[in-house]
């Protein structure tokens, strides 16, 4: 559980750095699983699909993984680590109650070749879903990550500024992006020192407000980094009947109340 002073940080900033907070076996576990999954889809072949099992992946048009959706289904360590207390303990704090996974995602970016994903804010498009805005992600570093390998960026307080306008993107990468537009960026955005890096150590994690403004840039970088976000909502906080609704990969509809499934605490050692 987080003490006031992790709370009121949370509260002001939009986000939270828990450095060291998974320990490096599971981190270990979690990675190998994650290039056992990539090398199967990576190469030639179509730039989005589904796979076994029950994930949904997204390529770059090199053929490199972008990301891979579902893996908190089946994939037995990434179901392990969300039910870890340090981790479901802070959500029902932030959520006001338990909590299902509204999508999981593992987050590729190859050394040189890792794209950027634009500005927006997560409920930008999530409001679409008939849900409220009872939801937080939860970023764990798989990787070393570095400004220089494409870090996500942060706005701090811009959870505070609600829903700002988004439109489509669906020319900067292969991947259609809802993120906010050019004259609402310049009109909130004056300088590099409004943003934070949310760079790191693998096993440290980020939880951050589903209103928060952030984006990350291409990997300069001659390593490899890999993220593992959760995107959460209250366990009451359901998707409701919306037309042309989206993909059960993005917006799972099984409610598993993984808060109420807590495993042994683990942390860094």
């Amino acid at each position: 559980m987080w003490n006031d002073e992790q709370l009121k940080q949370y509260d002001e900033q939009g986000f939270l750095r828990l450095p060291g907070l998974i320990d490096h076996e599971l981190i270990a576990e979690l990675k190998a699983e994650s290039d056992i999954h990539i090398r199967r889809i990576e190469g030639d072949g179509p730039t989005s699909g589904d796979t076994e099992p029950r994930m949904h992946f997204v390529k770059e048009l090199t053929g490199e993984v972008r990301t891979l959706f579902g893996l908190h289904r089946e994939i037995e360590p990434v179901r392990r680590v969300i039910r870890l207390p340090q981790i479901t303990g802070p959500l029902k704090q932030l959520l006001g109650g338990d909590a299902y996974v509204y999508h999981s995602k593992l987050n590729v970016k190859d050394a040189f070749e890792g794209a950027v994903w634009l500005w927006h804010q997560d409920y930008g498009y999530w409001q679409f879903d008939g849900v409220d805005d009872r939801m937080a992600s939860v970023m764990i570093m798989l990787d070393r990550t570095t400004i220089h390998s494409g870090c996500m960026l942060f706005v701090p307080g811009s959870h505070k500024w609600g829903v700002l306008e988004h439109h489509s993107d669906e020319t900067t990468t292969s991947y259609k992006q809802w993120c906010v537009t050019i004259p609402v960026l310049r009109e909130r955005l004056e300088s590099p020192d409004d943003m934070v890096a949310a760079t790191g150590e693998p096993g440290d994690v980020w939880f951050f407000d589903c209103n928060v403004l952030h984006g990350s840039g291409h990997n300069l970088a001659p390593s490899s980094r890999q993220a593992l976000i959760f995107a959460c909502a209250h366990i009451d906080n359901r998707a409701k009947g919306v037309e042309e609704p989206r993909p059960d990969w993005v917006v799972d509809r099984e409610y598993e109340n993984f808060t109420a499934q807590m495993v042994e605490p683990t942390a860094a050692t």
